[in-house]
C-alpha cells in the first residue's frame, strides 16, 4: 500500500514575486523558533524552559536526592496557649460536683499528672523569683505570700483530684505528701491541719505501692500537732496513738526522739530540749536517706532530691517553731528566777547560756541567729528590762505582773 502524502499548500505559493516571508502562517512559525532559540540561550525560571526547579539546566534530573534529616518543629504556639490556659482554668470537683464543663476532668490519672506538672513550673517560680529573705520589704513580702498561697490552692484543688478518683498510688502519695511539706514551709497551719488525717496514717496504710519518706512525714505530722496545740500535747498523744506500729515504732530512732523532745517540753526541762531539738539531731534522720528509697518517685515532676529537701526543711521549721514557742516559756521562768543579767566582754558565760536557754540559734537558716545582747535590746522595747544606771553591759530585769 502506498503511503498517502498530504501536500501542505501555502498562501500566495505560487506567486514567485512574492516574499515567502510575508506569509502569516511562515512567519508566526519563525517567530516561534526564535523564540525557542532564545529560551535555550537564556532559559528562564518559567514552566517553558529547561531548567527543573531547585537545579541547572538537566543536570539534577534522575539524580536520586539525598534524604535531609528530618527537623522536628515544635509545637504551635497557639496550642500551646490552649493548653496552659486548659490548666489555668481547670474546674475544681468540689465547686463543679461534675456540673460544669471539664468539672470531672482532674479525675482522669492522666489530666492528674499533667496539672502536677503545670503545679511544679509554678512553685518553681515561687522559688526562684519570691524567695524569703530577711531583708524584704512589706511589697516584695506580701507578693510572696500571695504566689505561695496560690501554689497552695492548686495542690488543694489536685487532692480533690486525687481523692474522688480514689488513686491510691505512688503518685498520690507525692501528692499529697508534698502538699504537706509545702503547708508548712508556707506557714499555713490550717492547710497542714487538713492534709494530715487524708495521709497520716490512711494514705500509707491504703496504699498499693510502697512509700518514701514515711518516717519524716509522720514526725512532721506529730510535730505539727506539738507546735499548734503548745503547751498542750492532747491532739499530739491522739495523733500518736492513731499510727500503726508497723509504720513508726515507738522503739526506733525517731520514735525515742520525739517522745523525748515532748517529755521535755511537759516538764519544763528547757536544757534537754534544747539538746535535743539542735539542727544536728534533726540532721540524723537524713542521713541514711540515699537515691534507693526515692526510685518510686523518678518519674513525676518532683525529683527524689528535691522531696527531701523539701521534707528537711519543713522538720527544721517546725523544730524551729517549737523552740520559739519554748522560748516564751523560759524566758517567763529567767524573768522571774533573775533581778539582773550581765552581757558585758567578761561575761561570755552568761551570754552563752543565754543563747542556749533562749534557743536563740535559728535551725532554718543563720541569718536568724541573735546573740544575748541583740535579744536584750528587743525586751527592752518591750518593757522586760531595762538598762542599769552607770553601767553599759547591765540590765535589770522587770518582774512579770
Amino acid at each position: 500500500m502506498k503511503e498517502r502524502t498530504r501536500a501542505v499548500v501555502l498562501p500566495y505559493q505560487t506567486d514567485p514575486d512574492h516574499n515567502i516571508d510575508d506569509c502569516p502562517l511562515i512567519s508566526t512559525t519563525t517567530a516561534m523558533a526564535d523564540n525557542w532559540r532564545s529560551k535555550q540561550q537564556n532559559p528562564g525560571r518559567g514552566r517553558g524552559g529547561w531548567r527543573a526547579r531547585g537545579g541547572a539546566g538537566n543536570a539534577g534530573r534522575g539524580v536520586p536526592r539525598t534524604p535531609q534529616p528530618a527537623v522536628e518543629r515544635p509545637a504551635p504556639q497557639a496550642h500551646i496557649n490552649d493548653a496552659r490556659r486548659k490548666m489555668e482554668y481547670m474546674a475544681s470537683v468540689s465547686r463543679s460536683s461534675g456540673l460544669e464543663k471539664d468539672g470531672d476532668s482532674l479525675k482522669d490519672f492522666r489530666t492528674q499528672q499533667e496539672y502536677r506538672q503545670f503545679i511544679q513550673e509554678k512553685l518553681n517560680n515561687v522559688f526562684t523569683r519570691h524567695p524569703w529573705r530577711v531583708t524584704e520589704t512589706e511589697d516584695a513580702r506580701k507578693q510572696r505570700i500571695e504566689v505561695q498561697e496560690n501554689v497552695l490552692i492548686l495542690f488543694r484543688k489536685l487532692r480533690e483530684g486525687v481523692s474522688a478518683s480514689r488513686r491510691k498510688d505512688v503518685f498520690a502519695l507525692e501528692v499529697y505528701q508534698t502538699s504537706l511539706f509545702l503547708a508548712v514551709i508556707f506557714a499555713s497551719p490550717k492547710q497542714t491541719t487538713s492534709i494530715i488525717p487524708h495521709l497520716v496514717p490512711t494514705m500509707f496504710i491504703e496504699s498499693s505501692e510502697p512509700a518514701s519518706l514515711v518516717i519524716i512525714t509522720v514526725l512532721i505530722s506529730l510535730l505539727h500537732h506539738l507546735v499548734t496545740a503548745y503547751p498542750s500535747q492532747g491532739t499530739y498523744h491522739q495523733h500518736l496513738n492513731s499510727i500503726p506500729k508497723h509504720l513508726f515504732l515507738k522503739g526506733s530512732e525517731a520514735g525515742v526522739w520525739i517522745k523525748d523532745l515532748a517529755t521535755s517540753l511537759r516538764a519544763k526541762n528547757y536544757a534537754k530540749f534544747e539538746r535535743l531539738s539542735r539542727r544536728s539531731m534533726v540532721a540524723r534522720f537524713f542521713e541514711d536517706n540515699n537515691s534507693d528509697m526515692f526510685a518510686e518517685l523518678q518519674t513525676f515532676p518532683v525529683s527524689q532530691q528535691a522531696s527531701s529537701n523539701l521534707a528537711h526543711r519543713a522538720l527544721l521549721i517546725l523544730v524551729d517553731s517549737l523552740r520559739t514557742k519554748a522560748r516564751d516559756t523560759s524566758w517567763s521562768i529567767m524573768r522571774a528566777a533573775y533581778r539582773e543579767l550581765s552581757c558585758g566582754a567578761g561575761s561570755q558565760d552568761t551570754k552563752d547560756w543565754m543563747c542556749r536557754s533562749l534557743y536563740l540559734q535559728s535551725l532554718v537558716t543563720d541569718d536568724l541567729d541573735i546573740n544575748a545582747q541583740e535579744w536584750l535590746e528587743t525586751q527592752l522595747l518591750l518593757g522586760h528590762v531595762r538598762r542599769k544606771e552607770g553601767f553599759e553591759d547591765r540590765w535589770i530585769v522587770c518582774k512579770a505582773r
